[in-house]
């Protein structure tokens, strides 16, 4: 009678190798199936799938090489590695899919690989502790003074540390997404000290490949970074991806784009209309209009893309008479 054993590594080469190591046996004598080879995913961050094979094991007596306790051991950390990396990819897929505006309860997804990742641990299922009872306070003598509880002093950070360290996990991120692209770039990093923002600026032979469509590339990047920024140096900090300098350009264009719309709008008496654009840009527009009196913002319709429409205002009513004058 035969049993098998299944081993994953990133390759089949690999999982070869790890499973000649951990049985003692060389390779013309091994026996297995290739279950799958393995998938390197998108950008090498999600979907990545390991190689699996699975390798046939027969009985041995005593004192040969298959030893059970080699055998047990090495099945039981496949396992509990199995779990541990499943978890982690559930969480990165829930953030990707949010960023590019196809997720389904996001929230509750990343929620939920987080409770996998602590009940799995050790193959066990960890059990909540139960809540201590508060003690009762004793009682003090009619002449003894109460103190009253100070709160805890708030702690503060250097930030120029804290956003030493946004910029080397942006950094860290930006070269990744980089190498699996096999794209090389040229990288400088600057600090705002006024806004105390920190840009992270890239030249590449090919910008529109990291733009994108009216930025769209640009945006889903942006959104990869704020969201390991925040993991590793909470939130607070924001880091700032740009790509040869077209964030600020973007900005430029689209408040000379919405003057200009508002003029119109003033000129004829009737409402000018913005296409299609995501919440980042129609704040832009909103904010740069906002001191004009002549005109309102509003942004109409559903889903993350919106239209904006400049409508000019009513001019105040005349006063239905002139006053009359004194006797």
């Amino acid at each position: 009678m035969k049993s098998f054993l299944d081993f994953e590594e990133k390759n089949v080469e690999k999982a070869v190798q790890k499973a000649c190591a951990e049985l003692n046996v060389s390779r013309d004598k091994l026996k297995y199936d290739i279950i799958s080879h393995g998938s390197s995913g998108i950008f090498g961050l999600v979907g990545t799938k390991k190689a699996l094979i699975r390798v046939f094991v027969p009985d041995l007596p005593k004192g040969k090489s298959f030893s059970d306790a080699s055998v047990i051991a090495g099945h039981g950390n496949k396992n509990l590695n199995s779990d541990t990396a499943q978890s982690e990819k559930d969480t990165i897929s829930a953030l990707v899919d949010e960023a590019f505006g196809e997720v389904k309860n996001v929230a509750g997804s990343v929620e939920k690989a987080k409770k996998t990742k602590k009940t799995k641990k050790n193959n066990k299922i960890v059990k909540p502790e139960k809540a201590k009872k508060p003690e009762k306070p004793q009682s003090l003598g009619k002449n003894e003074p109460v103190e009253k509880s100070k709160p805890p002093l708030a702690t503060t950070e250097d930030p120029s540390i804290n956003n030493e360290a946004a910029i080397c996990a942006a950094q860290d991120l930006v070269h990744e997404i980089f190498r699996a692209m096999s794209i090389e770039a040229e990288m400088s990093v600057s600090v705002n000290s006024e806004s105390d923002q920190c840009w992270v600026n890239v030249k590449v032979s090919e910008p529109g490949i990291l733009i994108g469509k009216r930025g769209q590339t640009l945006e889903a990047i942006q959104y990869l970074v704020d969201k390991v920024v925040n993991k590793q140096c909470g939130k607070g900090t924001r880091v700032i991806f740009d790509v040869e300098g077209y964030v600020e350009s973007r900005k430029s264009e689209l408040k000379e784009l919405a003057s200009r719309m508002a003029s119109k709008a003033v000129k004829t008496g009737k409402p000018s209309t913005m296409t299609r654009m995501n919440a980042h840009d129609r704040r832009i527009v909103h904010v740069s209009l906002k001191g004009n009196r002549s005109v309102r913002t509003q942004s109409i319709g559903d889903g993350y893309y919106r239209k904006l429409i400049i409508f000019p205002k009513k001019k105040s009513q005349k006063k239905a008479g002139k006053a009359q004058p004194k006797a």
